[in-house]
């Protein structure tokens, strides 16, 4: 009988320390889970901002030309009045 209970003990012990161990290994999964949500959710944080970035930088491209352009025909109208001048 004693060698019943002993054995009885152990399968016990081993079933106490499997759902233990798959209890961590549930707690794992739910950790590696949240990691993996926070690496997302910073990831959609740099997208964004690189997204308003390049916005920015295409207007200040847009605007650059603009300029680029007024100056070129405040040129071209100097050079015609120099022109007329001689």
């Amino acid at each position: 009988m004693a060698l019943l209970k002993k054995t009885s003990t152990t399968e016990t012990t081993k079933v106490v320390t499997t759902s233990s161990k798959e209890a961590e290994a549930q707690r794992k999964r739910a950790r590696t889970l949240a990691k993996q949500q926070q690496i997302a959710e910073r990831i959609a944080a740099a997208t964004s901002q690189l997204a308003s970035g390049i916005a920015e930088a295409s207007s200040a491209v847009e605007e650059l030309k603009s300029s680029a352009r007024q100056i070129a025909a405040c040129a071209e109208q100097a050079s015609g009045a120099c022109q007329e001048c001689l």
